[in-house]
Order: structure tokens, then sequence, then C-alpha cells
């Protein structure tokens, strides 16, 4: 039997991740998540298998660093070429791709802020449309204007006001040259001509439509929306995905994914294509600005060479011919040489300065290497001072018209050249692949979904399970009962194999009687832990000195008639003369069960319209009575509070071995508190496994503790035969009789029920 386990301090612990306890979850709440998981599941392959195909397209570009280099080192030279090569790695070029400047472009040429869609049935009209080429008759049932096939509209030009991007337009084709258009601002339908430009008053402004061509029979319907740009533009770019094949391979490849095959071709290949152009405008911005700088140089320059000739002039008219030796001359070439080299550094740090700030590496060596030669001129300078009169001042004026005559031709040189460089448009990325119009869709692209699917449905249903779990969790096993509340469980009755009878509800007109559960199935595990419980209750009642036993609970449908029912059906079972009383005068549930709703019963008897003997009924041939609840009153607290209810219970005491009495909830009506003091000793609390909280238990006690009586035992119905498998190791089954295989069978004993 199962022996009251006696109540002692609640334990805390510290909250802990628990697998055992997640299993049990689960195991409990199983029945609910197959259900979502099927739920789900079917429901996410069924939109699967309905959505459109997807396609994808990808191009491939390279960042070749040398190239540019090379070519502006053959035209320029190694010094001016130097200041134009501005090196990009492939992750810098991988941030261009995805830039606005290049992505802008392809929404511009191709407008992917117009959206024309064809009006589709809900779910199921794009599957249809996919398998039909030419053009349908639009509506469905003659209505809704939805089209079912290969329907398409060119949208030339849509413009609205701010406030109406994003809204939806509504389309219809009138004939081959008109359409009629509808939607948020307009005053009703506008008409206007295919092929035309249009102009429509709205309240917030003028709305801007120029349809190019409709491809579809008249009454067609269409979905015209006008998307930001930039939203659109951000869209675009958040759809690349830019990847670099290979480590510091410089060659990149760019996909998108989409289910128009064709227009993901066309974005792609004029991003690509704007990419290569906007890489060339940078190279030859580059060149336009060197050349801008040093044309900006050119008269400088020409002054100093006519005002160095002029001195020259002016030393050879006065000085006449002088024949320098080998030293002067010597002092004279690297001099002028020296003075060259720091005028075109200089010249390259002014340039450098029109794009670096100057603290950068480049400003800064260029710094240093003219300081090195002002160092060195200044030898030179000395030198020259120590020649004779007549030959420094020709020597100073010879390297003065040298300097200036080699700065002004090389500057002249590099102005031809950079305008060769300009012209020419010289990159340093190109587009090894260019984008394929596809010709099939991903490949497992559906079963990959499909999968993902399945995996959510299972994280929906462990999901939700950890929500109920958390927000409606009740009571799950017996020992959370005896060590949150001071009660003790006499039984623990698992969910039965089949109910011994459905409760019929108010729909039906007839309610059905149907046999208690003990005798339709005596060797259910829920009978079985009931004759457990009639063993501890021979043992209640001894102690109690009253053999009328209550059962009462927190709430409705939480099992208490079907104990009351059952337990009665075990013990008219073992001989006993039982009386079950349906005291819920209210509900009645078990005088419906019992085909007794309309009946006379307890409350009749009260009231003295009807005799005891009249009232109660025989349940099969056993020695089991019942007596109905009987006609509605009133007011059913008032009701059995009434004189003679204590009599009768007497009486009826008096009369059989065991009364058993079902009573309403304690905690929605009084009428279980006003019953309790004739059960006194023998009243019970039945929980519902995860319906019933410890709280309402202990409201229940505290409530009839107030009338003086004292709860013997908590019943757990209902619980999950699996409950604690995981944590505890224990399972709720069933202990039948059985024979091995090849065994003669066993006599039966025929049961006769007197």
């Amino acid at each position: 039997m199962n022996q009251p386990i006696m109540p002692h301090e609640v334990r805390t612990t510290e909250k802990e991740f628990n697998l055992a306890a997640m299993l049990d979850t689960f195991m409990l709440y199983r029945r609910m998540m197959l259900w979502i998981f099927g739920t789900v599941s079917v429901l996410g392959i069924v939109a699967v298998l309905l959505s459109d195909p997807q396609y994808q397209v990808n191009i491939i570009t390279q960042v070749d660093e040398g190239s540019a280099a090379t070519t502006a080192s053959s035209l320029l030279g190694q010094d001016l070429s130097s200041m134009l090569d501005v090196k990009s790695s492939a992750d810098t070029e991988m941030q261009v791709l995805q830039s606005r400047l290049v992505v802008s472009s392809a929404v511009d040429n191709l407008r992917l802020f117009i959206e024309a869609e064809p009006a589709r049935f809900p779910f199921v009209g794009r599957a249809i449309a996919r398998s039909n080429k030419g053009l349908s008759r639009p509506g469905f049932l003659g209505m809704g204007g939805y089209t079912w096939g290969d329907e398409h509209a060119t949208v030339e030009r849509f413009d609205v006001p701010t406030e109406l991007e994003g809204e939806h337009y509504r389309l219809i084709v009138l004939n081959g040259k008109t359409y009629q258009l509808s939607g948020r601002g307009l005053d009703g339908n506008v008409i206007g001509r295919i092929g035309k430009t249009e102009t429509f008053v709205s309240e917030e402004g003028p709305i801007t439509l120029e349809v190019d061509a409709i491809h579809a029979a008249a009454g067609a319907r269409f979905r015209l929306t006008r998307q930001s740009r930039l939203e659109t533009i951000n869209q675009l770019q958040r759809s690349l995905s830019i990847s670099e094949l290979g480590k510091d391979s410089n060659v990149m490849q760019v996909k998108l994914r989409g289910s128009d095959p064709g227009l993901i071709t066309a974005v792609l290949n004029d991003i690509a294509h704007h990419y290569v152009v906007q890489n060339e405008d940078r190279k030859s911005e580059q060149a336009a600005r060197s050349l801008a700088f040093l044309r900006g140089q050119l008269p400088d320059l020409r002054q100093k060479l006519d005002t160095a000739e002029s001195a020259y002039s002016v030393v050879r008219a006065k000085l006449g011919s002088v024949d320098l030796d080998g030293e002067a001359r010597a002092v004279l070439q690297q001099s002028a040489d020296n003075e060259t080299a720091i005028s075109t550094l200089l010249q390259k740090r002014a340039d450098a300065l029109t794009r670096f700030e100057p603290t950068n590496p480049t400003v800064v060596a260029l710094d240093h290497q003219i300081k090195v030669l002002q160092a060195q001129s200044a030898g030179y300078n000395q030198r020259i001072d120590r020649l004779p009169e007549t030959e420094r001042q020709v020597v100073k004026a010879q390297r003065d018209v040298k300097i200036a005559n080699d700065l002004y031709v090389g500057l002249l040189n590099n102005i031809e050249q950079l305008q060769i460089l300009e012209v020419g448009r010289i990159g340093n990325v190109r587009v090894l692949d260019s984008a394929l119009l596809p010709d099939q869709p991903i490949r497992l692209w559906r079963p990959i979904l499909c999968v993902v699917v399945i995996v959510l449905a299972v994280f929906a249903a462990a999901a939700a399970a950890f929500v109920r779990d958390l927000l409606f969790r009740g009571i799950a096993d017996p020992r959370e009962i005896e060590e949150q509340t001071d009660l003790s469980v006499f039984s623990v009755v698992p969910m039965a194999s089949r109910r011994g009878f459905p409760w019929a509800g108010y729909w039906r007109r007839k309610p059905q009687s149907r046999r208690p559960l003990a005798f339709v199935d005596p060797a259910d595990p829920a009978i079985e832990s009931l004759r457990s419980l009639r063993t501890a209750l021979q043992f209640s009642l001894s102690d109690a000195g009253n053999n009328m036993v209550m059962f009462t609970g927190s709430a409705p449908n939480i099992g208490k008639s079907f104990i009351a029912s059952n337990l009665a059906a075990v013990l008219a079972r073992a001989g006993k003369r039982i009386l079950l009383i349906d005291g819920d005068l209210r509900r009645s549930g078990l005088s419906r069960a019992n085909g007794c709703f309309s009946a006379v019963g307890l409350s009749d008897v009260i009231a003295g319209t009807t005799t005891l003997e009249a009232a109660i009924r025989k349940i099969e041939r056993s020695s089991l009575d019942f007596l109905p609840s009987g006609s509605m009153p009133p007011n059913a607290a008032d009701h059995l509070s009434g004189a003679g209810v204590a009599g009768l219970f007497k009486m009826l005491s008096e009369r059989y071995d065991v009364v058993i009495v079902d009573t309403a909830p304690l905690l929605a009506v009084p009428d279980a508190a006003i019953l309790a003091p004739y059960c006194n000793g023998n009243v019970f609390l039945v929980a519902r496994a995860s319906i019933t909280k410890p709280a309402e238990l202990e409201e229940c006690a505290r409530r009839l503790r107030q009338v003086g009586v004292e709860v013997k035992g908590v019943v757990l119905n209902g619980i999950d035969r699996h409950a604690g498998r995981f944590r505890y190791g224990a399972s709720y089954g069933s202990y039948r009789y059985a024979r091995s295989r090849g065994e003669e069978a066993r006599p039966v004993i025929n049961e006769v029920v007197s």
C-alpha cells in the first residue's frame, strides 16, 4: 500500500541546469510538443514547397596591384609614377564594391525601388503561376483580378511624395491602352494611358507614373509600390555576399540570390561595370589633380629660367669668354644636379600636401630627403666661394641657368605624360567573370529549408514546453507536495489508460451513462492505485471513528469525481455496502455521468420533497448505491446548511459501511466547507498533476481548518506514468497477469458480483 510520507521542512537549493528535469519536462508535455512540432513542420514544409525557387549568380573580380603602377612608370618614370600609385588591398576593394557609390548605380539604372507585381491568389497563386507560361484569365470565380500565368508590367517611372513611399497601389488593366490606379492619397480611381507619363493629384502631393508596357489580359490586377531609394540601396547592400577566393589572392567573388534570375543577373553585371568605371575614374582623377598642380608651376619656372638666362648674359657681356678648369666644371655639375633634385622634391612635397597632412609618412620622408640635399648644397656653395672671382660668377650664373632649364623641361615632359595617362584611364581592377543567367535554382535549396523548418519546429516545441512549465506548471511529483506543504500524500493515481466515462458536456442533449473504470477495466494502473488507497483508507476509517469520506479539491476538472466513483466501486467489489453521494449541487458531474442528471436526489431529500429510498439508485448488480445531486436549488450553500442535513448524514452513516461524498471545488464555493465537518477525519484533497499548485492545496487546508477539519491527506491524480523517470528513476506503470510463451493458460475465476 502507499504509506503516508510524513512532511518535513522545505529544502532550499540553488537553481542550476538539470538535464534530468529538462527531460522530465519534455516527457510530461510530450503530447503538446508533438502537436506543436507536427503543426509547425507541416505548415513550414508546405510554405517551403509553395515558395518561389531561389537562384544565385556571381561575378569574379581581380585587384591587380602592379598593372597600373607598371604602366604609369613606363609613361612617367619612377619618380612621378610613385606619386600616383595609390595601392589598395582586397579588403579595401570589398568595401568599395559594397559601397553606395557602386550599388546605387544598379538601383537607379534598373529602377529597383519600383515594384510592379501581378496579384496572386494567397498561398498557392505563385506556385500555380510558375507552371503557366502564357497569359491567364484574371480572377478567381470571376473576382479579385488574380493572375495565374506569366503576367508582368514595365514601369519606367513612379514618383510619389515621401509620405507615400512603401504604400501599395492597385493597378487594374482596362484594355491594351489604359489602366486604372487606386490607393492612398488618390481621390477614388484614376485612369492612365500606357506609354504616357501621367501625373495624378493626391493629398500629399503629385504622383507621377509612366507605365511603359503591360503584358496581361484586361481585368488583371497589379500591386504597384514605390520604395524608398535609400532603403532599397541598403537592402541591396545587405544582400550582396563578397568574399576573397584564397588567401591574399586579390581575387574576389560577389554573390547575389533572388527569385528572379534575370533581375539578379542584370543587377550584378551593372554593379561590376560601375565598379570598374569608378576605379578608372579614381585613377584619372588623381592624374588630373597632379596635372593641374604641375600646370600651375609652369609659369613660375618659365620666369625663373628667363631671369637666369638674362643674368648669365650680363655676366658673359661683362667678363667675356671664360674657360673653366676641371674643378669648376665638376662643382658646377654637382651643384646644379643637387639644386635640381631639391626643386623636384619640393614639387613632390607640394603635390603630396594636396592629398595628405604634413604629418603623413610620405610628407615626412620628403622633408628628410630635402634636408639632406640642402646640407649638401651648403657644401657645394662653400666650394664655389673658394673659386677665383671670375670663375665664381660664371659658375653661379651657369648653375642657375642649368637648374631652371632642367626643371622647366622636366615639367613639360611630366605634363605631356600626365595628359596621356589621363586619357588612357588606367585602373587596377578588372572583371574576370561576368554574371550569367542561371538556368537552374540553387541545388538542394528546398531540402535544406525543410531541414531548417524541422529544426525550428523542434525548438518551438521545446520552447513551448518550457514556457508552459514556467507559467502554468503545477505539481508533477508527490515529493513536491511533501516538500512545499504540511500535507502528506496518501495515494498517487496515474493517468488511466482509458476513461470509464466521458463527462457529458452541455452540448449533449442526452447525457450518456457510462460504467466506472473499476468495472470496465479492473486491471488499469489507476484502479490498482485506488486499491492501495482503499487499504490505507481502511486504517484511516478505524482511526477516525467515522465512515464518512469526502473528496474535494481546489478547482474543477481535477478528477474528484473520478477518484470518488472508482474508489466507491473498488470498495464495493470488496463486498462492502457503499453509498456514493454527488454533493456538487451546482454542476452534478457524477449524476450526469450515471444518467441521473434530472432525477431526484440529495437536494430533494433535504428539501423533503422525496424520500431517501426513492432517491437512491443502485449501480449495476453490486453493493454500490448512488445518491444523485437532485434538483438544482436556488442557493446550494444555503440548502446544504439546512437543519435536516446532519440527521440525514447520520442516518446514511448507520446504513452503509462507507459513505463517499463528492463535493464542489473548495476554493470556488463554500459547499465543501459546509459538508466537511460531517466527514471529519476522512477529508481528502484531490490534486491534478501538472495543474494544481502547492499554494492552492495550502489554501484549501487553511479553509478547512477554519471549520475545524484537518485534511487527512492528498490524492495526486492524473500523474503521467513517465513523470520523474529521469530525475528519480520512477515510472508509474502497470503490473498485470501474464504467462510466458508456450505455457498453458491458467484457469480464470468467474467473479460474480452480488
